[in-house]
């Protein structure tokens, strides 16, 4: 079933709409498709960096990291396929870039410094800076057809296999064209 949209792509329209239907965007459209990948890729950057502690830290700092990934990643997800289409792009883009990570950060910190994890200023330097180029590209796939849950979408291996014609055309610049 295809998602209910907006009455207008406008931005505003767009976010007025997700503040009056948050249960519908957040959890009825969860994007699993972006939690599943965020969780993946996530869990190989936050690793890498954080190898360096030993036994149970880096266990309980990867747990902790994945488990926020995937629940956040598919809201974000919800989110960002809300965003696909608003309008002004470039404002779009910028909510997305910006005021998301804020929030979600400081959720993040506080699950870290909940779960009493060590190293945190490493393991927040990494995820902020994946955060905002994730979810820009996130966005673009989304306007380019990719990565949608629901009716509109296509299955996960069909995603897969267009993401690399669509970072192609992510490096070609503005005047690449679109995918759609």
């Amino acid at each position: 079933m295809p998602a209910p949209s907006p009455p207008s792509d406008r931005i505003g329209s767009v976010a007025g709409y997700i503040l009056a239907h948050p249960w519908e965007v957040f959890i009825e459209r969860w994007n699993w498709k972006t939690a599943v990948l965020s969780g993946v890729f996530r869990g190989i950057a936050f690793v890498l960096p954080m190898a360096r502690l030993m036994g149970n830290e880096a266990l309980r700092s990867l747990c902790i990291e994945l488990g926020f990934r995937i629940a956040i990643g598919g809201f974000w997800g919800s989110l960002l396929q809300s965003f696909r289409n608003a309008e002004p792009a470039w404002l779009a883009r910028l909510s997305v870039a910006v005021a998301l990570p804020t929030l979600v950060h400081l959720i993040e910190y506080a699950a870290f410094r909940a779960g009493h994890v060590t190293h945190i200023r490493t393991g927040m330097i990494v995820s902020v800076a994946i955060s905002i180029s994730s979810l820009l590209v996130n966005l673009r796939f989304m306007r380019d057809g990719l990565l949608i849950t629901g009716g509109d979408g296509e299955s996960l291996a069909t995603d897969l296999k267009r993401i690399p014609a669509a970072l192609a055309a992510m490096l070609r610049g503005p005047s690449g064209k679109r995918l759609t």
